[in-house]
């Protein structure tokens, strides 16, 4: 019988939905563990073949004391703190919360860039704006990063009447809501002509700090920039180099690094920057989707079938 240790915080109503599901799955021992008894998650651990939602604060520690560990679980979708080497370079099979926050974090991409557009954000402080309100009509996009939410963007983008480009890692499937998808690695050329780019992309080797001083220099005059994925992507303290914050109409950040910014740094001051706390995957349904992601994973993992959501380690995402 599989040993499917999870780890529960305190104010997550998860536990009642996880006692249901191990008397759905007659094949599993599963063991519940509240985050805060340490002691007892080194204990079980184990012993365990499963593990469900071990905080990234102590799982490398976690991880050093698992004998028969075959499959890690997190509801989150970013993933960089768990794949230190021992963890890449094992046979362990890794799954998160990747696609459950796409619509989430999408709306709020578009509400961002809705605010800059049409002044919504100035006028709500009682600020005069310099320009006038724009249409999205037939603007350019660079969306940068095309997993869940970034192709949830590009939908919605569509449909303001907007020209989407697309920038991946990967090549996916041609379809009507791209102008163009390129390789990330070819985005400098287009800039220039970009009023907006959005970055939905994962943080890996490859994308720390790939938007930096020389990416904003080559950015378009009073562009919109827009990041909700992970702040290491951005050198968030470029923006202030030779005060290029003024170039843009405006700079909307969900995530920034380091994470949070002190309490008087410049960018909470400026008018045309607006910081949303990592609160862009958070809505009334994402929850939801992410415990059913894990029902389908638990059932499948018993069967011994494959599993969805699959990380892969080595591309970090």
């Amino acid at each position: 019988m599989k040993k499917i240790l999870y780890i529960y915080p305190e104010h997550l109503n998860t536990k009642k939905f996880f006692k249901k599901i191990s008397l759905e799955n007659k094949k599993g021992n599963f063991i519940f563990v509240n985050q805060k008894n340490k002691k007892k998650i080194l204990k079980e651990i184990v012993s365990s073949n499963a593990l469900i939602n071990c905080p990234r604060a102590v799982f490398k520690e976690v991880f050093k004391f698992a004998k028969k560990l075959e499959w890690v679980h997190t509801g989150a979708a970013g993933i960089e703190d768990y794949l230190f080497p021992e963890f890449i370079r094992s046979r362990v099979i890794f799954t998160n919360g990747k696609i459950a926050q796409g619509p989430a974090m999408a709306d709020h991409a578009v509400g961002l860039l809705l605010g800059f557009s049409r002044n919504l954000f100035l006028n709500s402080k009682n600020r005069k704006p310099k320009e006038r309100p724009i249409e999205l009509y037939n603007k350019n996009c660079g969306v940068i990063g095309l997993g869940g939410t970034g192709l949830l963007i590009a939908e919605r983008l569509k449909s303001f009447g907007m020209n989407v480009y697309a920038f991946n890692e990967e090549n996916i499937p041609i379809n009507s809501f791209f102008q163009k998808i390129e390789p990330i690695e070819n985005i400098i050329p287009y800039l220039k002509k970009m009023d907006s780019i959005i970055c939905c992309a994962p943080y890996t080797k490859k994308t720390k700090n790939f938007i930096n001083f020389n990416f904003f220099k080559k950015m378009k005059k009073n562009s919109i920039f827009i990041n909700i994925s992970r702040g290491g992507i951005v050198k968030t303290n470029d923006l202030l180099k030779d005060k290029i914050y003024k170039k843009f109409r405006g700079i909307g950040l969900d995530v920034t690094n380091p994470e949070p910014l002190k309490k008087n740094h410049k960018l909470k001051k400026l008018d045309n920057v607006l910081l949303s706390n990592h609160v862009s995957g958070n809505s009334d349904l994402n929850r939801s989707r992410s415990l059913t992601i894990l029902e389908t994973n638990i059932k499948r993992y018993l069967k011994m079938d494959n599993l969805i959501n699959e990380v892969d380690k080595i591309k970090g995402y």
